[in-house]
């Protein structure tokens, strides 16, 4: 990464300074002082005893900044509150933060950790000597002169969003702004960075395009459905996995399986023959390549596109960023692979530039401070995409986000129109032979009527066993008190100060300088549309707050704080919102009359006198369609009538208003079929988990991929070419108590202290519900800090990505997890060696989706446990088990501690799609001494 001209360095104010590194956990703090013009240390100090250097340290601090990395982790250790209200309270100085200067400047830096900013800014961290606050006050240093090189139209936007907030660094873009008017000719260096440590920023590979002459070579041409086709021949396919085949040149130590030589063919005769294929393929197959080879070739050789869909945005980025440029080279072909992603997901030109010049009509103090990393990396980006940006923390920064996307805008008059990311992104695709994309945009798209895709007729699906479940999300239908406030929200808020639209345009009908009659006729608009936005944000409280009263009445005492209640068209539910919804709903025709007049209103007024008229307009547009969006769902709803879909409200005791009125449909199948897969002319599907024992039956029959014309869909299940016989034991204790005896958890608690201790091997604890996790980890939590032995728990550690974290980094640490880390997490080698199930992964039968499967099968006489609680517990029992071996090199233990495995008939059926056989150990002592001798 380069960035512009060096210029002069930044002034000695922001140069001599106190900087401050947390060492350990053990709160042992460095601090480093009077870092001066040239980046010499006058002296530096090892903090054991606060009182002891505390006359020092006000000394040191006293008019002089200081610097931290990461403030928020310096408030929240025991020992750094105690330096924040004893010392720096007390002579109160600045305080600047390296990482948050890191996230502003060097947004796309991989993360803002001190190792990884010194790599990338020279500073030598690796000398064991060197003072740990030494490393932050040269990174500050150095990011400083990054800074002072931004263009000026950045340092600009940094000055304005920081106006007025909290954040120190204002005066620091201030001097650099100044600083940078009176050296701009002699701007003449570059600061050049360590592209590895970058995010790459493209969503478009290669430069050949849909419609040019591509191919030139052997073809065999058949004719399919009126087309001319251009077979691929299985040989040519299955020889570049093969010995001395393209891939082997290319890659270092390249294994060959003959799994993927399989999975190869299977795909080429699949795409030739224009069938489907589902396609189970274990852990290490290389699936990715197995079908990425064939599609690149039929795409350039037939001059058509090729959607390939996962489940993740991951997998998603590592096809398009690993696989796809390892492809490029190696096969040495010239195709174009286009990444897309929802519109969500993408910063509008449009709506970021409304931001930059009014931020005090858009943002409100905080968000101004979190729109700070966004600034440099807006003058970098080339995609738009946020998950190039590491510095904007997308998930703690939501409501910002929101304002600012591409989501949702309807944009006939946009003046970025031709520079629009989402605009931009779907040409490319349109374009492209390959088009990644994941399950979630696949099913946007289906319901907008391929206005993103377009049409296309092949099909990937990687993570294919997630693909129902997304579906249905994709298909249900949700209200809530928060989907209404946030489209009032566009238009007008009222906190310290207003916001939104309606205070913008209030402003400028006092200020702006129009004609009289044009300044009363929008003043009088505007008033009635805050009016009408007030009037139904509060009918939208009363009736969610009513309807939530009224659901928790309803429920069982049994249910808990937090309730599901279905209902239908004949439930006293359903009577008790009709009833006090008609209010509601009058509330909703209003505001969208009083939104029709402003719009009139400023159409009248031409957009010489009324700057950002086009785009105020765009935004109520957007806002009438939400209108309609949510009256029309909250009809359907209170209705309750719809053929195979399920209702139910959800409601908490915590919230007055908190319910979510819900539906969604029982089966997807059909519309799959119908909508999607009719459309397509071959299409593969595969995942490491799609057979139930050793059949596909149940994936098919629930994807509706059974509903193909007899003898197109085919099946195939490859196995892994790891050696689980020798790589992994799978055990379980016959003497063990059942999940239902009240001696099951004591139970559960001492096995995994037993197992933990004796082996000394980092493990995973995978549950069914938090009750359980809490407990055990309640039972767990002092023998372990006794012994040193980290215990981490979902709820309760942190967030799931910092647990991993935490966990991967952490010799012998032990992770207590619930639903989501069942799959879609990889921690290979010894960071991972024991995983323990302490349940059967059965859906609880009175969900309300759950129970209204085991409704329809059971009302139809089939047996609803077998035909479907059984199927879908054995898939997510296939992906715990399969968190274990993710290489060839790995070795460990499956601990299975529900005795239904072992003691019933259907348990069989768990067993069976086990990739190695299991042990059955006498008791709990015997597998515990059995497992510690098979490590050793």
């Amino acid at each position: 990464m380069t960035t512009q001209s060096n210029g002069p360095q930044a002034s000695a104010s922001y140069r001599n300074f106190t900087a401050l590194a947390l060492r350990s956990i053990d709160s042992v703090w460095h601090i480093a002082a009077a870092l001066v013009d040239d980046g010499s240390v006058v002296d530096q100090l090892l903090v054991k005893n606060l009182r002891s250097v505390k006359k020092d340290l006000l000394k040191w601090t006293e008019d002089r900044p200081v610097v931290v990395h990461r403030k928020t982790q310096l408030d929240e250790c025991d020992l750094g509150e105690k330096l924040v209200t004893s010392v720096l309270a007390s002579t109160d100085p600045l305080c600047l933060d390296s990482h948050q200067l890191a996230r502003i400047v060097l947004p796309r830096l991989s993360d803002h950790n001190l190792a990884t900013l010194a790599a990338c800014l020279g500073v030598d961290d690796s000398n064991p000597d060197m003072n740990p606050a030494v490393c932050v006050g040269e990174c500050f240093i150095r990011l400083q002169n990054v800074l002072f090189t931004l263009e000026l139209d950045s340092i600009r936007s940094l000055t304005r969003l920081s106006r007025g907030t909290e954040s120190p660094l204002h005066d620091l873009f201030l001097e650099a702004e100044q600083n940078l008017l009176k050296t701009a000719l002699s701007r003449d260096k570059h600061h050049s960075f360590p592209s590895e440590l970058f995010t790459p920023s493209v969503n478009v590979e290669g430069t050949a395009m849909i419609g040019e002459d591509l191919w030139q070579g052997n073809v065999v041409d058949e004719t399919v459905d009126g087309k001319s086709m251009q077979m691929l021949d299985p040989d040519e396919m299955v020889g570049i996995f093969s010995e001395g085949g393209a891939i082997d040149q290319a890659m270092d130590r390249f294994e060959h399986r003959p799994q993927q030589l399989s999975m190869v063919r299977a795909v080429t005769n699949t795409i030739n023959d224009g069938e489907f294929l589902m396609v189970e393929a274990g852990t290490g197959t290389g699936k990715s390549l197995s079908y990425l080879v064939p599609t690149i070739y039929w795409a350039l050789k037939n001059d058509q596109r090729v959607i390939i869909s996962t489940n993740t945005k991951n997998l998603q980025e590592q096809l398009f960023f690993k696989d796809i440029p390892f492809l490029m080279k190696t096969l040495q072909a010239e195709f174009r692979v286009t990444l897309l992603k929802g519109r969500s997901n993408y910063l509008c030109p449009d709506r970021w530039r409304q931001v930059l010049d009014q931020p005090d009509d858009h943002l409100s103090l905080r968000e101004k401070e979190e729109a700070l990393p966004l600034v440099v990396w807006r003058s970098e980006t080339a995609t738009g995409d946020v998950s190039e940006n590491p510095g904007f923390i997308i998930q703690s920064n939501r409501s910002l986000w929101n304002k600012i996307n591409g989501e949702g805008g309807t944009c006939p008059k946009c003046v970025f129109k031709d520079d629009c990311f989402v605009t931009r992104a779907r040409a490319a695709a349109a374009v492209s032979h390959l088009v990644i994309i994941n399950h979630a945009l696949l099913f946007s798209d289906l319901a907008a009527d391929n206005v993103v895709l377009s049409e296309y007729a092949h099909l990937i699906v990687d993570e294919a066993h997630n693909l129902e479940k997304v579906a249905v999300q994709h298909m249900t239908v949700e209200v809530s008190v928060w989907r209404t406030r946030n489209m009032l929200r566009k238009l007008y808020i009222r906190e310290s100060i207003e916001f939104g639209l309606l205070a913008t345009l209030k402003y400028r009908a006092d200020r702006s300088p129009m004609k009289q009659i044009w300044k009363d006729q929008l003043a009088k608009a505007v008033s009635r549309s805050i009016e009408a936005v007030t009037i139904l944000d509060q009918a939208n409280d009363a009736f969610f707050r009513d309807v939530t009263a009224q659901a928790l009445k309803l429920v069982p005492p049994t249910a808990g704080i937090y309730a599901k209640l279905r209902y239908s068209a004949e439930h006293a539910l359903v009577d008790f919102m009709n009833g006090r919804s008609a209010e509601f709903f009058r509330r909703f025709i209003h505001l969208r009359d009083t939104l029709g007049g402003l719009g009139e209103v400023l159409n009248d007024i031409p957009e010489s006198w009324l700057a950002d008229r086009d785009e105020f307009l765009n935004t109520i547009l957007s806002c009438l369609e939400s209108c309609k969006e949510i009256e029309m769902d909250l009809g359907a709803l209170l209705k309750a009538d719809a053929e195979n879909t399920v209702y139910w409200v959800e409601a908490s005791e915590r919230s007055e208003s908190s319910c979510v009125l819900i539906a969604a449909p029982l089966n997807v199948s059909e519309r799959l079929h119908e909508d999607l897969f009719s459309n397509m002319r071959s299409a593969v599907f595969t995942s490491a988990t799609m057979t139930v024992g050793t059949q596909f039956s149940y994936a098919a029959r629930r994807l509706g991929l059974d509903r193909q014309d007899k003898g197109r869909l085919k099946t195939f299940r490859i196995g892994s070419p790891f050696n689980y016989q020798d790589q992994a034991l799978v055990c379980v204790p016959s003497d063990f108590p059942k999940p239902r005896h009240e001696a099951f958890q004591p139970a559960v608690s001492e096995m995994i202290q037993s197992l933990v201790f004796s082996t000394r091997r980092s493990t995973l604890v995978l549950f069914t519900a938090y009750g359980m996790l809490n407990q055990v980890y309640a039972d767990l939590e002092h023998p372990f800090n006794r012994l040193g032995t980290p215990l981490l728990a979902q709820g309760i550690s942190g967030s799931r990505t910092s647990i991993l974290d935490r966990f991967r980094s952490s010799p012998g640490s032990v992770l207590l997890g619930t639903d989501s880390f069942w799959e879609g997490i990889d921690v290979p080698g010894e960071a991972l060696e024991i995983v323990i199930l302490v349940k059967l992964p059965f859906a609880v039968p009175s969900e309300p989706m759950i129970e209204a499967q085991i409704e329809h099968l059971d009302g139809a006489g089939r047996n609803s446990f077998m035909e479907f609680l059984v199927p879908e517990a054995v898939i997510k029992f296939r992906q715990g088990v399969g968190r274990l071996i993710r290489s060839g090199s790995d070795r460990g233990a499956v601990v299975i501690l529900d005795q239904r495995v072992i003691g019933t008939r259907y348990g069989q059926l768990f067993l069976d799609s086990l990739p190695t056989r299991h042990k059955v150990f006498g008791n709990a002592e015997a597998l515990v001494d059995g497992v510690t001798g098979w490590f050793e």
